[in-house]
């Protein structure tokens, strides 16, 4: 018999925010997911005033079935043991919380369109689908920007068959050598851009182990006119990339101008939706007063060569990271309560 849960109202897309995510934790979906792992689903219950601790409680409980330690990025990652019952609910779970599968958006226009970076295919998946929404007629936008940062590609030890350096080779672009130049490259691809009409940036002055440094925005004509822009965002600790968090603040702070009720449309990877939508969420819609909208692209609408499947460990892990998102989000809210 195939496990089943209704899908809860994802946290910043209702009237009420808190109440979005007090209905979050204490979903079917979540509360099952505690129970298969051995957690016990009523450390999720509480008051709306205990939203902070609670989001604190499920962030502790997926440390536990979270693999992703230390420098590892996503697809360096190892498997976490466990039984075909625990497996069989975690899907369950991600199904009903949207992590293998989107909704379309809501509205027709946006102000803006942001696609978000990540590894090698979704530098390509995602411009693609956000192209296919605007080619379609079901998207309009005033200015279509993809974000994401300065990440040289490694070597995969632990997943020889995900490293990013060979998958360029397959894609057939083999001089790709870091997140930035995939998306965009990706992004040039479906909008069909010519070359940048500007470029502004800088450069890090070892670019290996100081990525953070470096940041860019390439500037591009759309044929309608509008514009487009890639931008590689800098991070507030020189040794790393930036994180999803700074390039939303690295937009809002150096490329748009937000005010109340302007509309952005993020589109991203449905097994990555929460956790960006969640910080976007923190990060935009709290201090600006923006509406926020997160979709994932179509899986089976995606050239076998750019598929990727994700196991139910891939899933655990981003449900870690979606938890300290939300909490993250939580805890803003609570200090804008306070002030």
């Amino acid at each position: 018999m195939t496990i089943r849960f209704d899908r809860p109202q994802l946290p910043g897309t209702g009237k009420n925010l808190p109440s979005d995510i007090d209905t979050w934790l204490g979903s079917d979906a979540m509360r099952a997911l505690l129970t298969a792992f051995g957690g016990d689903p009523e450390q999720l219950s509480g008051s709306i005033d205990d939203l902070p601790a609670r989001c604190a409680r499920l962030l502790e409980f997926t440390e536990q079935t979270n693999t992703r330690v230390g420098d590892l990025e996503r697809h360096e990652t190892g498997e976490l043991a466990m039984t075909a019952e625990q497996a069989e609910v975690v899907l369950a779970v991600v199904d009903a919380l949207g992590l293998r599968n989107s909704q379309p958006p809501d509205h027709a226009e946006y102000d803006h369109v942001l696609m978000l970076g990540g590894l090698i295919r979704a530098c390509f998946n995602r411009p693609a689908y956000a192209a296919q929404l605007v080619r379609e007629g079901r998207v309009g936008a005033g200015a279509v920007t993809a974000l994401g940062a300065h990440r040289p590609f490694r070597e995969n030890l632990v997943n020889p068959q995900e490293d990013e350096r060979l998958l360029a080779r397959g894609l057939g672009h083999p001089g790709l050598t870091d997140e930035y130049q995939a998306l965009d490259l990706g992004t040039r691809l479906a909008f069909g851009l010519g070359e940048p009409e500007s470029v502004e940036g800088e450069t890090s002055p070892d670019p290996v182990n100081l990525p953070g440094l470096t940041w860019g925005i390439h500037h591009y004509r759309r044929a309608d006119g509008s514009s487009a822009r890639v931008a590689a965002a800098p991070s507030t600790e020189p040794q790393r990339r930036a994180h999803t968090g700074e390039t939303y603040e690295f937009f809002a702070r150096e490329m748009a101008e937000l005010t109340p009720g302007t509309r952005l449309l993020l589109v991203t990877t449905p097994i990555y939706l929460p956790m960006q939508h969640f910080t976007a969420v923190r990060m935009l819609a709290l201090p600006y007063g923006v509406e926020v909208e997160t979709v994932g692209g179509d899986p089976a609408a995606q050239p076998n060569e750019l598929v990727q499947s994700f196991t139910p460990t891939r899933y655990l892990n981003e449900i870690h990271t979606s938890a300290r998102a939300l909490k993250a989000l939580a805890d803003a809210l609570a200090e804008q309560d306070e002030r």
